[in-house]
């Protein structure tokens, strides 16, 4: 006789129909088999409405009441109403009675009870560049339920800026979108095309705003005081305070004491008449950074309000029930943030100013992922409830084509862990819970696959033995949490993917053949999932479950009554292809359906288990359709569109409408990759901590995306870059004083610039080194030095070279150093010019290939022509001979320049530890993080006093003539010499990006 349950899939049902219907099933008396009752009920906290508190320790805070305040944003639990806590305008955190020092708003507040506003979670807090943020989820909606736990997934948040000045506009807004959405009412029933309403946008509360402040992410400036641990020889060198303001406006009028702009010809310096065109300059950059802060807050809504975040008040979804070791299944009402894995929880680095300030009760841990669930009535008084639950390790989380492979700490993209529960409840017994986890991730090595084209080739990267250590790390990592590992691989053995795959298994060989782990541990199974399934024969996958049907037996599963553990999982299966999303999850559900059904007859429930689920009515479409919407969630999060193959995952077929449907999403992840992830990819890192808001801005500028350890491996190679350099070019007996990235032409009297190459300064107590360093060849190519006799003025100031990006108008981020100096020219030395243009100075440049003998002198002896010299392409003119005979008569001096930017990101400041007695070249140099931290501007003006300190002690020197600060190229100046080429593409730039 065969028992035909009722199915309730639960986007038909309210969270209050899930409780009533687990209630009538665990009440109904009959023949069960097994098990019981407080499914829904299992240690859910108590009702703490009336104020009443946990004794001796916090409890979670569930949703909140917001109101604006004079000093920040009220949040009072509704739950426990004697609580409370204030998010301050001054960006701090007060809970309780605690009340930060108020501030006044630019209008006056009404009475907090007319504008209330319910927060169901705080998200975090960041900084742009104009504002910080308090992010909060302004709706949501119940998922299902875990140990009677709810499970919420956010459909709505708001970034309210902390700023007095345009509070009350923001806060005001979100209460609009609110009330459209119905403020504090739940939506229990989920449909995948819902999507969050937007109230990120601040564009009537920058219009309110009279002044834009400055970002609070500014490092503190240094002063020669600060960097008296340093040495007390190179404290010396910054005798000259900073006072005041820290350097001329853009457009101010120059010093007296300014050099010839002569000297400059066509790349004069800035002018007074000038300083119009740079307040009206400053006013476009504003506007520029207000609507790029508007993209990214839109990209941060959009991420929060409709890329699957999931959260619980009592339940931790970070980790599976088996990782949960000791705890209980739902809390007591213990914070969450105590316990919750930070490999999982997603918004652990906007939540660190709650955590930091004690407030640990209001952080609500979110996971990106996907929870689907539905429950199954049987006949006799049990019912049991099946939750496919995923959630994204964020280490190394990602797009498609944005990420991909492994990091130098093992960690791979798109890496989930996907947990199938089976919750069966009976009348007069106590909840049994099954679990089964499986993961899923990229292929744990060094690779890329550049998004070109439809099916791009992927490109392996680094060498065998740098692949080998990651690998194994990754292995490492995942035997210490899971157990041993069974490596599915899907990739295809021939074509584009063979190579990725083949690498694998010899990767897989390499790390158990050098003990780097554990053989019994590992199990390597190739499985090319288009040959086995070619022709749309898809049965073939009984082929795989056979070979896997040992593991399966092997593996088991977690089983536990309550807290009581009676069998745990002993191990996973690591499902792989190249996404780790379509073929994955066919593979994955499979897999997930032999266990289910073991379970069941392991539990008591199972009818007819040598009929398999088909023994109940729809529970195997229903099985289905919950792994084909977990496909589809976790699609959207990796790739940006549903899964491919869901067809088959949902109804166990496939079909020319399934594969209609798979061309059209190739189609459409190929323009997301090509127009949308760098972005989206951008503001992820920045989510996560990786990148600061100044890189979410380039790259809406450069249209790519940077690695998280972009900044690290810069400054490695950079600080590399700075040793070879010095240790190269310094004159013996030479003390190096300071050493640091510029960007320069590497010609003398030139102001352009590119920002793409990296060069070294080095500040000896006798000269100043320009050296232009290779790192694919991991060498210098060619450098000059200037005596620092020779060295009559120092210029530092803005130094605009690019007027596309917001922050490359920033003085701040955009400032240099100009040297001028005395140069002698010989004979063969000197350049023709045509007469209707000046001339070139000649380029003192030493080849990198002849360094021996070092060159002494106010200038190096032996020269050579600058390549990318303009003066090399003119043609000769009839007075060109005439020209070189009159110059050839006697020997010339005269003054030349040499232009430097400072680098503005990963900046690597170095200075001798011990001053070098002997033969300098092997001196020992070390980090300066006093000045790294500092902002280009302010790094200036320590580079030229530490010039002018270094030439005080050569000689005299006018100090009041030495200096110059007035700005190299304004961006009024810049503005002027863009083309009108580059004008119209940056309108239409901005018009389409930003």
């Amino acid at each position: 006789m065969t028992v035909e349950p009722h199915l309730l899939p639960l986007s038909q049902l309210s969270s209050d129909m899930v409780d009533s219907a687990v209630a009538a099933a665990a009440a109904t008396s009959g023949s069960a088999p097994l098990v019981s009752q407080d499914d829904m009920d299992l240690n859910k906290p108590s009702d703490m409405a009336s104020g009443s508190s946990l004794e001796g320790h916090q409890r979670q805070m569930e949703q909140s009441i917001m109101t604006l305040e004079r000093s920040g944003y009220r949040l009072r639990s509704i739950n426990v109403p004697s609580r409370s806590i204030l998010l301050g305008f001054d960006s701090s955190v007060c809970a309780s009675d605690e009340i930060a020092i108020p501030t006044q708003l630019s209008e006056p507040v009404e009475p907090a009870t007319e504008h209330p506003a319910v927060v169901h979670a705080i998200v975090g807090t960041f900084a742009l560049d104009m504002f910080s943020y308090v992010l909060v989820v302004t709706d949501s909606r119940c998922r299902g339920t875990i140990a009677g736990s709810q499970i919420y997934e956010a459909t709505a948040v708001a970034a309210l800026p902390l700023s007095s000045s345009c509070a009350k506009a923001a806060f005001a807004n979100m209460l609009r979108s609110v009330r459209k959405a119905g403020p504090g009412k739940r939506d229990s029933t989920p449909q995948s095309g819902d999507e969050g309403s937007d109230s990120s946008n601040l564009e009537s509360a920058l219009a309110a705003s009279e002044s834009v402040p400055k970002a609070d992410g500014s490092t503190k400036p240094i002063s020669a005081a600060s960097l008296g641990w340093i040495s007390p020889q190179f404290t010396k060198l910054f005798g000259r305070a900073r006072t005041g303001s820290t350097s001329s406006t853009v457009g101010a009028t120059p010093s007296p004491a300014e050099p010839s702009s002569s000297i400059l010809a066509e790349e004069h310096l800035e002018s007074p008449g000038e300083m119009s065109h740079t307040e009206e300059e400053l006013t476009k950059t504003s506007s520029s950074i207000r609507r790029m802060e508007d993209r990214v807050l839109e990209e941060i809504s959009r991420l929060f309000g409709d890329t699957g975040m999931l959260f619980s008040y009592s339940y931790d979804l970070t980790r599976s029930l088996q990782g949960k070791d000791g705890q209980m299944l739902a809390s007591s009402g213990a914070p969450l943030a105590l316990v919750a894995d930070v490999d999982y929880w997603f918004n652990h680095h906007l939540q660190q100013s709650l955590m930091a300030s004690g407030n640990v009760e209001w952080a609500v841990p979110m996971i990106q992922g996907s929870i689907q669930t539905a429950i199954c009535e049987v006949p006799g008084g049990t019912s049991f409830q099946v939750c496919v639950l995923s959630r994204r390790n964020r280490r190394r989380i990602g797009m498609r084509y944005e990420r991909r492979g492994a990091n130098e700490q093992g960690h791979v993209a798109n890496f989930v862990e996907t947990e199938q529960i089976l919750s069966v409840a009976a009348s007069g017994q106590q909840a049994h819970y099954a679990s089964f986890v499986q993961t899923r991730g990229s292929i744990p090595f060094f690779w890329k696959q550049p998004p070109a084209g439809l099916h791009p080739a992927p490109v392996v990267l680094k060498s065998d033995d740098e692949n080998a250590a990651v690998c194994a790390a990754h292995l490492q990592r995942e035997i210490g949490r899971s157990g041993r590992q069974v490596l599915i691989n899907l990739v295809e053995h021939k074509g584009r993917e063979a190579v990725l795959g083949s690498k694998y298994a010899s990767l897989v060989g390499q790390c158990v053949a050098d003990e780097l782990v554990d053989a019994c541990m590992i199990r390597y199974i190739p499985w090319d999932f288009h040959h086995e399934t070619r022709g749309m024969h898809y049965e073939r996958l009984e082929l795989l479950l056979e070979q896997l049907q040992r593991e399966i037996s092997n593996m088991g599963y977690h089983w536990r009554v309550g807290e009581q553990v009676l069998t745990k999982q002993s191990g996973v299966f690591r499902v792989n292809c190249m996404d780790c999303l379509d073929r994955t999850n066919v593979v994955q559900s499979a897999i997930a359906r032999s266990v289910l059904n073991e379970q069941l007859v392991r539990l008591g429930v199972h009818v007819a288990p040598e009929r398999g689920l088909a023994a109940y009515q729809g529970l195997e479409a229903m099985l289905n359709s919950l792994w084909a919407n977990n496909g589809d969630y976790i699609s959207r999060q990796y790739a940006g569109t549903m899964a491919m193959k869901g067809d088959f995952t949902r109804t166990g077929k496939r079909n020319f409408s399934g594969m209609m449907n798979d061309a059209s999403y190739s189609l459409a992840r190929l323009w997301i990759s090509t127009f949308r992830d760098y972005f989206s990819q951008s503001v992820l890192d920045f989510i996560l901590g990786n990148q600061k808001a100044s890189d979410v801005f380039r790259t809406i500028i450069d249209l790519r995306s940077r690695e998280p350890d972009y900044a690290l491996q810069l400054s490695r190679a950079r600080e590399a870059a700075v040793e070879a350099s010095t240790a190269i070019v310094v004159h013996d007996g030479e003390c190096v004083l300071l050493a640091c990235i510029v960007h320069t032409p590497m010609a003398l009297n030139t102001l352009k610039v590119r920002e793409t190459a990296d060069a070294v300064m080095v500040l000896t107590d006798r000269a100043v080194y320009i050296c232009s360093y290779d790192y694919q060849l991991e060498k210098v190519s060619r450098f000059q030095r200037i005596e620092l006799e020779s060295m009559h003025t120092v210029q530092h100031g803005a130094y605009i070279t690019d007027t596309l990006a917001p922050h490359s108008l920033d003085q701040a981020r955009n400032h240099g150093v100009v040297l001028y100096f005395a140069t002698v020219e010989t004979q063969s030395d000197i350049k023709v010019a045509l007469p209707s243009q000046p001339a070139e100075g000649a380029i003192a440049s030493t080849p990198a290939e002849d360094l021996s003998p070092k060159v002494e002198g106010s200038i190096s002896t032996q020269t050579t022509a600058d390549p990318g010299d303009p003066a090399e392409e003119r043609s000769a003119s009839p007075n060109a001979a005439a020209a070189a005979a009159a110059a050839a008569a006697a020997a010339t001096s005269r003054k030349s320049f040499i232009a430097c930017k400072l680098a503005s990101e990963v900046q690597v400041v170095m200075q001798s530890v011990v001053p070098s007695s002997g033969a300098s070249v092997l001196v020992s140099l070390a980090r300066l993080g006093a000045l790294e931290g500092q902002s280009p501007e302010l790094l200036a003006e320590c580079v030229c006093s530490a010039i002018q300190s270094a030439k005080s002690r050569a000689g005299q020197v006018d100090a009041s003539q030495f200096i110059v600060e007035s700005p190299i190229i304004s961006a009024a100046t810049a503005k002027q010499s863009t083309s009108l080429v580059d004008k119209v593409s940056n309108r239409l730039y901005k018009a389409l990006w930003v």
